[in-house]
């Protein structure tokens, strides 16, 4: 029956490979006959240039966040003032913390992302840091954020239907339907998963850009728009409230989440040492000037008080008001709902390559079976189930109304954790590793430092009560970074069995990749550092010969008394 079943779900070659690669991954009963599983297979192709490196990271950070969060945003802090001066912060130190990310992207220039940042930079004990990422990453926080951006979709399709109350279960059956579809179509078609992505990735930027030059015509008058009194007014009845300051800079950073999305792929990324650092500031550049210059457009033409009754609509109601209801409450808001759409597309995408990865080093028993492609297919088949699983678990699980915001806060508490412990490690591996020798790049401490402090911030801080000591939402206020900090705490017990039991029982030796990655790094770069020294040795032999070849045909045309001379201008 085992035979029957692979032969069923997997290609002849990859169960072979299997076989011979990581005994404890496939056979019937784990046993310790090989103290170390391969590390990589087969390399990955190196198929993303620098325009489709950037375009990872814009097209991920440009999900709901930008159309999702800005009302609630001026909510919690009172003024549009000081809403756009929290979304310049949040692009500032977003851009603290890619710098990070680039210098340890080009480091470890594999697959797998934060996950091998950690491991590499905190291996002790038994990589714990990395196993908790990992687990927190596939068990919450991509189902979680697939589950928020559900009923963002829904909210904005059916306010194009002109139903204004949807936010309850209407938008959620709408990000039912959304989710269902995308996970089918990722299980039939990975060609057609990507097509759809590309597609949607054009559309988002379309609808920011329209926002972007509306508001810009606007402002200048060339809209007709009802006089507000939004900036005015400056930073008159801002809000002090630290416990709102800490869930405004997470949604903020909900945002800007997505300039890390590139380094899970890192392994397919041509001339890393240009394109990292390029892909992935642009993106936080580009994305942080369209997201301020957004926010004063929606502000310039919808009235505060009407803003934050919007929710998550806001930009339809913009759109409403500039373009009238053909464009403004149907066009557009459709058009945000597929742009949202999109970000569900890329997002269930990438949980498989991120299971791969955790496959690949050891953290998942039995990956393989679990983790690999459909014969049929090629799609990760059960991986994708699984996910679907979980995000109906967020979706459905959570009180009707302020679910949204739940789930943003739940997913965004431990994304935001490991982040700023990933940019403490790119500072630590700076001392531990000083020589490293692909290290190309060097971050600026003091921006990994702001980075670092405002996730602490962002961490912190939701824990302490709101100022009134009354909560806004209908489930207690530490309730999001309480459960975001559960859901990391509970896969201690996984790391535990996986990373120290059970190398103990078997003798497997889950942590040796480490080593043998900086091993193969440093002989990477000695076996460069010798090519090029030869191609100098073997340029400098052809020079010596040709000027040798010059000056013995110098000599013998001028051999009637003129060698004595001659000699001295060879040499020169």
């Amino acid at each position: 029956m085992p035979d029957i079943w692979k032969r069923l779900w997997y290609d002849k070659a990859e169960v072979e490979a299997d076989t011979v690669s990581q005994v404890w991954d496939t056979s019937d009963s784990d046993t310790p006959s090989i103290a170390t599983p391969s590390l990589a297979p087969a390399a990955a192709p190196k198929n993303i240039g620098i325009f489709s490196a950037t375009a990872m990271g814009v097209s991920l950070m440009m999900g709901s966040g930008i159309f999702s969060t800005p009302a609630s945003i001026l909510g919690l802090v009172g003024t549009p003032s000081m809403a756009l001066i929290l979304w310049g912060l949040g692009a500032v130190i977003s851009f603290g913390g890619a710098t990070a990310f680039i210098e340890l992207g080009l480091m470890y220039r594999r697959n797998g992302g934060t996950m091998r940042f950690l491991a590499h930079a905190f291996p002790k004990p038994k990589l714990m840091l990395a196993y908790l990422f990992s687990w927190v990453m596939i068990v919450c926080i991509r189902p979680g954020a697939i589950a928020a951006n559900g009923p963002v979709i829904g909210k904005y399709w059916l306010y194009a239907a002109g139903i204004t109350d949807s936010s309850g279960w209407q938008a959620r059956a709408v990000g039912f339907g959304c989710i269902t579809f995308v996970t089918a179509l990722n299980i039939v078609s990975a060609k057609w998963s990507l097509r759809l992505i590309n597609l949607l990735t054009v559309v988002k930027i379309v609808v920011i850009l329209v926002i972007v030059i509306t508001g810009i015509i606007a402002a200048a008058g060339g809209i007709h728009v009802a006089h507000n009194d939004n900036w005015s007014r400056g930073f008159a009845g801002t809000k002090g409230d630290a416990h709102a300051y800490a869930s405004a800079l997470t949604k903020v950073f909900w945002a800007y989440d997505g300039f890390t999305n590139l380094v899970y792929s890192l392994g397919e990324l041509r001339r890393p040492e240009r394109n990292l650092p390029w892909s992935i500031g642009g993106a936080v550049v580009i994305v942080g000037v369209l997201y301020i210059m957004a926010n004063a457009a929606f502000f310039i033409v919808v009235p505060i008080d009407v803003a934050i009754n919007s929710e998550e609509i806001l930009a339809a109601e913009f759109t409403f008001r500039v373009f009238g209801r053909s464009v403004g409450q149907i066009a557009l808001p459709v058009m945000i709902g597929f742009s949202v759409f999109g970000a569900i597309c890329a997002q269930t995408y990438g949980v498989s390559r991120l299971l791969d990865s955790a496959n690949e080093v050891g953290f998942i028993p039995y990956g393989r079976r679990l983790c690999g492609n459909h014969r049929r297919l090629g799609t990760p088949v059960n991986s994708l189930a699984a996910i679907y699983a979980l995000t109906l678990l967020y979706l459905l699980a959570p009180p009707p109304g302020k679910v949204f915001d739940l789930l943003v806060d739940f997913v965004q508490w431990s994304t935001w954790l490991f982040y700023g412990l990933a940019a403490a490690g790119a500072i630590v591996l700076r001392y531990t590793k000083p020589h490293h020798p692909l290290r190309t790049f060097k971050s600026f401490h003091p921006l990994n430092i702001m980075f670092i402090a405002f996730c602490v911030y962002i961490t912190v801080f939701p824990f302490v009560p709101p100022s009134d000591g009354v909560s806004d939402t209908p489930y207690p206020f530490y309730l999001s970074p309480l459960l975001g900090l559960i859901a990391t705490l509970l896969g201690l017990v996984p790391w535990y069995f996986r990373m120290a039991w059970w190398p103990q029982k078997t003798g497997i030796n889950l942590m040796a990749w480490i080593e043998d990655e900086d091993a193969e790094d440093t002989r990477e770069e000695v076996d460069a550092e010798r090519h090029q020294q030869e191609q100098m040795a073997d340029s400098g032999e052809r020079g010596s010969e040709d000027s040798s070849g010059k000056g013995e045909q110098v000599e013998t045309a001028t051999s009637d008394g003129q060698a004595k001379v001659e000699p001295v201008i060879v040499n020169q």
